[in-house]
């Protein structure tokens, strides 16, 4: 049986409270995540020409990135506004900021289609696997393109086919087999819903951008074992918790058992596991 599209109004509320419950994971696991990502933030940054001196918005800005990064170029002359539909979420980001020292970024809660600034507010705009989220990502482009002086560049990320992201194919793949659960239908937002060059591109073009062009890259992410990589899902993917957690305890255990012995085969002799990860950027101008 196909499953069907998700209501919007319903879909973005579950997002932010699952968000939200994942936020502490984040937090927890943050400085594994940017050891792996952090050149993501950095080319998004360079795709969307972030300038000193900058006005930037940061769509679905999470635990603040690419927010940090962009709030280092614009330097104390520019802003950056970072939005997100996750309280929980920003908090964690306020924390950052403050800790690293950064007082030149503004924190709003909004879901990316909600966004309510003038014409003109931005010199740029950027988005890492944020907007991908958002039920009518085309929407959420044209609400982004709304706010943007003309010419300036939207640069956002997604993760490409589940075979080039094992990261988040061992955990799906092997839930959804498990609990024979259904393939959703294909553009339902989530990680892997704008998955080739096309699909993210078409986002932006969407929305009206035009010049778009995109690109992929690679990152890595580096677990101690299969059981910690378990454990970073657990806590900070809600697209797989949200599969697992409706069923009953023991049912549960077994799908995260079998995501542990799946994370296995991918472990190296000492036990630690190195997944290669494809990312895709794209980016358009307003």
């Amino acid at each position: 049986m196909e499953a069907k599209a998700p209501d919007p109004t319903e879909f973005r509320a579950g997002q932010r409270e699952q968000w939200s419950q994942a936020a502490t994971g984040w937090d927890k696991w943050s400085e594994l995540i940017e050891r792996g990502v952090a050149q993501v933030s950095e080319r998004l940054v360079g795709l969307a020409e972030v300038e000193p001196g900058g006005r930037v918005l940061d769509v679905g800005a999470g635990y603040g990135e690419p927010t940090l990064t962009a709030a280092g170029v614009v330097g104390a002359d520019g802003s950056v506004v970072a939005t997100d539909i996750s309280a929980g979420m920003l908090d964690f980001a306020r924390k950052r900021a403050a800790a690293a020292g950064i007082e030149n970024i503004e924190f709003v809660e909004s879901d990316a289609i909600s966004l309510d600034f003038p014409a003109d507010s931005f010199d740029a705009a950027l988005s890492r696997w944020g907007i991908i989220f958002d039920p009518d990502g085309e929407g959420a482009a044209a609400r982004v393109r709304s706010c943007l002086k003309p010419g300036a560049r939207f640069a956002i990320s997604a993760w490409a086919e589940p075979q080039r992201v094992p990261m988040l194919a061992i955990p799906m793949q092997t839930a959804m087999t498990r609990l024979e659960i259904p393939p959703p239908p294909p553009g339902t937002p989530g990680p892997l819903s704008r998955p080739t060059p096309e699909a993210i591109g078409g986002l932006l073009e969407g929305g009206g951008f035009s010049d778009v062009a995109a690109e992929e890259m690679e990152v890595m992410l580096d677990f101690d074992s299969a059981e910690d990589f378990t454990e970073f899902i657990r806590e900070i993917a809600p697209p797989v918790t949200a599969m697992i957690s409706p069923h009953p305890k023991e049912v549960q255990d077994e799908v995260w058992a079998a995501i542990t012995e799946a994370a296995r085969e991918r472990a190296a002799g000492d036990g630690k596991l190195s997944l290669p990860n494809v990312t895709l950027l794209a980016s358009g101008s307003a």
